[in-house]
């Protein structure tokens, strides 16, 4: 949702918020994608209030009796994430940038007119670019960071991008967003049925009927049946065809039943003929 802001902010104008199109303009409107190498290790820990200890590694001598405190987070340790959340927050808002109230992922910057997304180490900023050039250079006096690419309507811009596996492309009509097409396949796949029918509709309300018919499903089959559901409401997130299916389907995670496998099929047939979906935000004028 948060990255679908961005993308909202750069084909929208709403008041002063304002994008350029012009290719040949330093302040046309530009989408970043960047990501920080080895984030987590930029993170210091508060060691008096939560210090960290691990355990050395066994070519050290002193490992049998002796462990080590972190100076710094590190892959695999349970605040390493909330350290880097810290950390890039604190650092976006010296740099003048207002954090989100309802999602703290998301920044804005109104003088500059730039905002942006955090993913984890992933970036996703849009804004003049110009203003993005001042950003990735503030960035870098403190993060090693790689750009994967600009997209805009410069001739030099690039005109598609992947952010977190979704397509992100630059059109004459807007931005188009497309959805992780590899988690509707591997739907498909686990469950058998590439290949299959399409079905017209993702699901259908189950009838009392059908519930009561319902058997059990063996113990063997569960962490199946829930990791294929689990995955069924992860896509959901990108697809809002999908999403009252999906939503129906996870409540049978806590009593897997075949009522629920029969649900979980039906939309994996209708995903068999609609792996794809693109949502395209149009150059707009928006209401304040």
């Amino acid at each position: 949702e948060s990255l679908r802001s961005v993308l909202t902010f750069a084909s929208s104008n709403i008041g002063s918020w304002k994008t350029c199109r012009d290719k040949d303009s330093e302040e046309r409107t530009q989408i970043l994608i960047l990501d920080i190498a080895r984030a987590y290790f930029n993170a210091k820990i508060d060691r008096e209030a939560a210090p960290c200890f691990v355990d050395l590694p066994r070519e050290d001598p002193d490992s049998n009796d002796q462990c080590a405190e972190l100076l710094r987070h590190m892959y695999g340790t349970r605040p390493a994430a909330d350290g880097w959340q810290a950390e890039y927050s604190t650092a976006l808002v010296r740099m003048g940038f207002k954090q989100g109230l309802a999602s703290p992922n998301v920044f804005r910057h109104g003088e500059k007119k730039i905002s942006c997304s955090v993913h984890g180490d992933d970036l996703t900023t849009e804004g003049p670019k110009d203003q993005l050039d001042w950003f990735v250079g503030e960035l870098r006096k403190k993060y090693e960071l790689k750009e994967s690419c600009r997209l805009g309507p410069g001739a030099e811009d690039a005109k598609e991008g992947r952010i977190l596996n979704r397509v992100v492309r630059w059109t004459k009509a807007g931005i188009e967003y497309e959805a992780d097409a590899r988690q509707a396949g591997k739907l498909v796949e686990q469950l058998g049925l590439a290949g299959a029918n399409p079905a017209a509709t993702p699901g259908q309300k189950p009838t009392a009927e059908l519930i009561a018919a319902g058997e059990p499903l063996d113990l063997a089959k569960h962490k199946v049946f829930r990791g294929v559901a689990a995955r069924g409401n992860y896509l959901s997130a990108d697809r809002p065809d999908a999403q009252f299916a999906a939503k129906e389907i996870c409540r049978w995670m806590a009593k897997p039943s075949t009522c629920g496998v029969l649900s979980l099929k039906r939309l994996g047939r209708y995903l068999e003929g609609r792996r794809r979906v693109i949502s395209q935000y149009l150059w707009q004028e928006a209401q304040r």
